[in-house]
């Protein structure tokens, strides 16, 4: 008997947490070729449309399930748009306009240490230059001294357009090691290295597809009022027990919008 009743209760429990409302609704995408995307929150099944689609989904009524149930419409070169599928009522006809991603080609010059139209020091001791793509700073350095120098990672710093200050980490460190303990870098003497350079905490696992992905260095929703704006990178050089701390500080001295062809 009480064998039958535990077998009872797990049918009445999972029936429970199976119970679901079917939904009916409409999608109109522009652009029109947009890509619409509904995923169930039950068994986070996926299904895609194209425009104008009707769409008929089971929506689980537990909450935490619920949450899950979206519909997500996409397009290349345009910032995706995703609603939860809860906030849809039955019968609604949902308009969903993406908007375009507008691309910018930055120009930068140095202010300090020295002025320059590039972004590039030499001095007794070391040659260093720098150019900016669009997740991270490309650094090329040459030892010049007559003896080993080491790069201080540790103490090496990004400050931002808005005075934030960020740890860097360079090509050598795995993703995964990233908030760990950098150790210095040795560059014998004449030899010289190129790095790329990442703010660490513009590195993270997208929930989407659980890969590690770069934010942008600056948000595409700044464009033109990015001109004028300047950021700084401080990297710490010991050369024969002494620490030259060299600070690059840059300013964007010009914003030209790209025409991003379709």
């Amino acid at each position: 008997m009480k064998k039958y009743l535990v077998v009872a209760s797990i049918i009445l429990f999972v029936s429970g947490c199976a119970s679901t409302t079917t939904k009916n609704f409409k999608v109109i995408a522009d652009p029109p070729d947009a890509v619409i995307r509904v995923v169930s929150g039950a068994e986070q099944k996926e299904q895609k449309y194209t425009s104008p689609a009707s769409i008929t989904m089971e929506v689980p009524q537990e909450q935490a399930l619920a949450a899950k149930a979206v519909v997500e419409v996409s397009k290349d070169r345009y910032k995706p748009v995703t609603i939860a599928v809860r906030h849809i009522n039955d019968g609604d006809t949902i308009r969903i306009k993406l908007e375009e991603i507008t691309h910018y080609r930055l120009k930068y010059r140095l202010i300090k240490p020295v002025q320059s139209d590039e972004i590039k020091l030499q001095d007794r001791s070391v040659s260093i230059s720098f150019s900016v793509d669009d997740q991270s700073f490309q650094m090329s350095l040459t030892n010049l001294s007559t003896y080993p120098l080491k790069i201080r990672w540790e103490q090496a710093e990004y400050t931002d357009v808005f005075e934030r200050r960020h740890r860097l980490m360079h090509s050598g460190v795995s993703y995964q090691e990233r908030n760990n303990f950098i150790p210095d870098q040795v560059i014998l003497s004449g030899n010289s290295v190129q790095e790329s350079l990442t703010p660490i905490s513009n590195v993270y696992v997208s929930p989407k597809t659980k890969n590690y992905e770069i934010e942008p260095l600056f948000p595409r929703e700044a464009g033109a009022g990015l001109k004028g704006k300047t950021f700084n990178l401080f990297i710490p050089i010991e050369i024969n027990r002494s620490i030259n701390p060299y600070n690059f500080n840059i300013e964007i001295v010009d914003v030209a919008k790209e025409v991003v062809e379709q």
